[in-house]
């Protein structure tokens, strides 16, 4: 049986993530979509099969020929993006899906994420970030307070895991892993705790540090018999699992702690938004006015 997705010779995503997109495709079948980082654009072809209108941005155009209902934007995403989502959101539309594959720079993962996140046009969208097992694009989507939209619901940076190379070309680098997350405009602000993955640890940092102990290990030139180093690498990636465990209950209970402060200043905006709108203090503005200006008369 011969699946297309996994035929494709030049689509450089790993099977799994490939057939994670084939299936939010299937299921958004979304009417506008954004691909940030097209390449040759295996990717941005398939995604045109579903969606409606796709648009995509690079410095180059794809060189595989792409379907009528492709829009390409060749240029710095970083001076484009942010005004077509302008545009976008002064029509009223909606991104129901975007992919992010662009600069792999933490500052450039990190101004492409904030931009879409800062549009209206992004409401009710999923937002698919691959290669989020390298060390240079971690460290961007790290410096990103999800948190701080209220409209993301949902945060999964290791929805699929990346990977650490053997092969000698990439030996001991990391790729490859889709990030998922969800962005619903509807969603209560601040109410339904951390929109981080609660229960299992994030597989980017555990795989880094995984890649520091092969690297130890070449290093050493051990001859110690793979059944041990087995053994010991089970050992430190139990430690790490229980630092990491430690470090996600600090961060939940940060968030927890967070909420009733977030509401209580929620509450006070409101309450002055009411004064200051109120009649009795339209009215009084010129009494209050006029006293500020006797005090910086006195002697």
């Amino acid at each position: 049986m011969t699946i297309e997705i996994f035929e494709d010779s030049v689509w450089q995503m790993s099977l799994g993530e490939r057939a994670a997109i084939a299936g939010i495709l299937a299921q958004l079948e979304p009417q506008l979509a954004i691909e940030i980082g097209s390449m040759e654009g295996a990717c941005l072809r398939h995604i045109a099969t579903r969606a409606k209108e796709v648009h995509s941005f690079d410095l180059m155009p794809p060189t595989l020929e792409q379907p009528d209902n492709v829009i390409l934007h060749t240029g710095d995403s970083h001076q484009l993006l942010a005004g077509f989502l302008t545009e976008l959101a002064e029509q009223e539309r909606n991104v129901d899906l975007a992919i992010v594959d662009g600069d792999h720079t933490p500052q450039g993962v990190r101004r492409d994420i904030e931009d879409l996140l800062n549009s209206t046009a992004i409401a009710r969208t999923v937002i698919l970030i691959h290669d989020t097992a390298n060390e240079q694009v971690r460290r961007g989507l790290d410096s990103v307070r999800f948190s701080a939209w209220p409209k993301v619901a949902h945060v999964e940076l290791d929805w699929i895991p990346g990977q650490l190379f053997a092969e000698t070309e990439l030996r001991n680098e990391l790729w490859f892993g889709l990030g998922l997350v969800l962005v619903d405009s509807a969603r209560p602000a601040y109410l339904n705790g951390s929109v981080y993955e609660p229960r299992y640890h994030p597989a980017g940092p555990l795989l880094a540090d995984i890649r520091q102990l092969v690297l130890a290990r070449e290093r050493e030139g051990s001859a110690r018999p793979p059944e041990q180093e087995a053994a010991q690498l089970r050992v430190r990636v139990g430690q790490l699992t229980l630092e990491l465990s430690g470090l996600r209950h600090r961060h939940a209970q940060q968030e927890a702690e967070l909420v009733p402060l977030r509401e209580r200043e929620q509450r006070a905006q409101l309450a002055i938004a009411n004064i200051t709108d109120s009649a009795s203090w339209k009215i009084t503005q010129p009494l209050r006015s006029a006293k500020r200006r006797a005090s910086r008369l006195k002697p």
